[in-house]
């Protein structure tokens, strides 16, 4: 036989009550990742999406990163010319940028304490970040357009002397796809900073 371990102050069922009432409740996520949300970042949230824009923040690392190393492969197959190996400052800014933005959002402006300079640094690091980027995407372009290994002339061209023009363009590409990734992630972080 059970014996219930009460109190003489407190009724056995007061306690269940409690006890109920207590595993009831339960902390709320300051970020919910489901549908719980109160409203999106178009329709001017009152909660700042922290794992959205985290989200985002890891997006334009993880493009950097790749962007420094499709830089890296690209300067290395165009014969050390700088031209789509833009792609490694564009990529080493934008993760600098990112990194810093992490500390600046607004949130985690408690926890840092020094906001105000962040921001300011965050914000020149995304300007030349995205001039960097555009750059690229122009070069890349440029080589899409018009490939370093296609022959124009009548003569004959050396095998070895040219890089071969099917991979530029499908690293010009790949840039491409990396550098519009992390200025439309950018773009969307800002609205989300500047819209809460």
């Amino acid at each position: 036989m059970k014996r219930k371990l009460c109190t003489p102050p407190f009724n056995c069922d007061d306690m269940e009550e409690l006890n109920v009432t207590a595993l009831s409740r339960r902390k709320e996520s300051a970020a919910p990742l489901t549908g719980e949300r109160e409203g999106t970042f178009f329709h001017q949230s009152t909660t700042y999406p922290f794992a959205l824009v985290l989200r985002l923040r890891v997006l334009q690392i993880v493009c950097g990163i790749s962007a420094m190393v499709m830089g890296s492969v690209a300067f290395i197959e165009e014969r050390q010319k700088f031209n789509m190996g833009l792609g490694i400052p564009a990529g080493g800014l934008s993760v600098l940028a990112a990194a810093v933005s992490i500390h600046t959002s607004r949130g985690w402006s408690t926890v840092s304490g020094v906001a105000g300079a962040g921001a300011g640094a965050a914000s020149v690091l995304w300007a030349a970040a995205s001039c960097l980027l555009l750059a690229l995407i122009v070069q890349c372009c440029r080589t899409i357009l018009d490939p370093p290994g296609v022959n124009h002339s009548d003569g004959p061209q050396e095998e070895e002397s040219q890089p071969s023009s099917r991979d530029l363009v499908v690293i010009a590409c790949v840039q491409i796809a990396l550098a519009l990734a992390t200025l439309l992630s950018a773009a969307v972080c800002a609205r989300i900073d500047c819209g809460s």
